[in-house]
This record gives structure tokens, sequence and C-alpha cells, in this order.
């Protein structure tokens, strides 16, 4: 049986203080391939620390996670190159065009001059955002600013997409424009986990939803068998 593309075991962590703080009570959570799995939750809840542990920019205090079969605590280095990320702050390179954010992000992963300039061209159709190549970041809406963020998380074509509440503070039209585009990821094959504290937007988008609250998942299921 092939490995699940995330794996989480007793997901724990704890931020020393006085007292010391629980963002994550003990997760336990599979997401099988090809699906978009949402993370609902108000804020506060622990989904960003989640996704932090899952990218390997949090270490947890106690449980296993696992990418593809690979320890994300023993091996981060192989497990980020599977993974694309969106965080919630934009943290586009604001002196460098559009274009030239999707292509050092390709030679960052390794590609060649030519594949990475053919890739930045192709990210740009795609996600419709051709006509803008050469503005910087500052110029853009909020709107394309979360599409680019978007290629650029799957310009190195990652197997699994992290996106944290990555329509937060969008208007209504710009996050119809998101969920369509996650959608299509998923279509081609990528995996998608996503958090939210948007009801709404986890009925339209997921496969299935984990709610999410004081750090610990309260229950997992389609969106249909949760209304119901």
């Amino acid at each position: 049986m092939p490995d699940l593309p995330l794996s989480l075991r007793r997901v724990v962590k704890r931020f020393p203080g006085t007292p010391p703080v629980t963002a994550v009570a003990g997760i336990d959570l599979d997401v099988a391939p090809g699906e978009i799995l949402g993370l609902l939750g108000p804020n506060g809840a622990g989904k960003s620390t989640t996704i932090g542990i899952i990218t390997t920019r949090v270490r947890p205090t106690e449980g296993t996670v696992t990418v593809f079969g690979v320890d994300a605590v023993a091996d981060p280095a192989t497990v980020k190159g599977t993974l694309g990320v969106v965080q919630q702050a934009n943290t586009l390179d604001r002196r460098l065009t559009l274009w030239e954010n999707l292509y050092y992000h390709c030679r960052y992963f390794g590609m060649g001059r030519g594949a990475s300039q053919r890739r930045a061209d192709d990210l740009l159709t795609r996600f419709r955002l051709a006509d803008r190549r050469d503005a910087l970041p500052p110029q853009i809406s909020g709107g394309m600013a979360q599409r680019l963020q978007i290629a650029r998380a799957v310009a190195h074509d990652p197997a699994l997409l992290l996106l944290d509440e990555p329509t937060a503070g969008l208007d209504p039209q710009s996050r119809i424009a998101l969920w369509e585009l996650v959608t299509e990821l998923r279509e081609g094959g990528m995996t998608v986990v996503v958090s939210t504290h948007y009801m709404e937007e986890a009925d339209a988008l997921c496969d299935r939803v984990a709610i999410v609250d004081h750090g610990r998942i309260l229950v997992v299921d389609t969106p249909d068998a949760l209304k119901r």
C-alpha cells in the first residue's frame, strides 16, 4: 500500500510560558491522495500551528508527522521538497516582478534556466496573470497576489499543497476564483490541505472537513455528512 500524502499521530505542540500554552493537543489525521481536506475552526483553534508543524517550520512537542512516508522531524529537507506552501502573510518578493518571483522560485528548487523561464511563462498564463508579468507585487490587487502565491507554491510541482487561510481578506469574487484554481489543481492529481474559518469555503471546496477547536480535531467527515 503506498504511503499517504500526510499522516499525523498524537501530535502535540506546547509553547513555553507561565503557564505553558498548548496550541495543538493531540491530533490524529490522515489525508488521502488527491483529496482536498479542510481544517475548519475559529482563530486560535490551532490550525496555523498544525500547518507549521506539517511544513517543518514548527517542531512538535510530541507525536509524529509523515509526508509520503517521510518523517517530517527526522528528515525535514526531504519533506520540504515535496510541499507547496501558501502562508497567511504575503511573502512575495516586493522588488521582483511577477514573472521573476516565479522564475527564481523555480531556480531555487534546482530547475535549469530555460525550464524555469518556460515554467514561469506557463504559470502566469494558467493563473491569468500574463498581462501583469512585469508588474511588481505592490502594484496588483490582493486577489492577484494570492493567485501568484499559489502559482509560486506549485511551480516546482509539489505532491502536497498547504494553504493557510488563503482567502482571508479577499472580496467574494476573488475568493470564488481561488476556489476554482484550487479545484483545478486537485483535478490534476495534487493533494491539498487548506485551513479556513469560513464554513461556506469548507463546504464549497473540500472533500472532507476536520473541525478544529482548542487544538483538537472534534470530527472529520464530508461537508454533506457534517451538515446532516
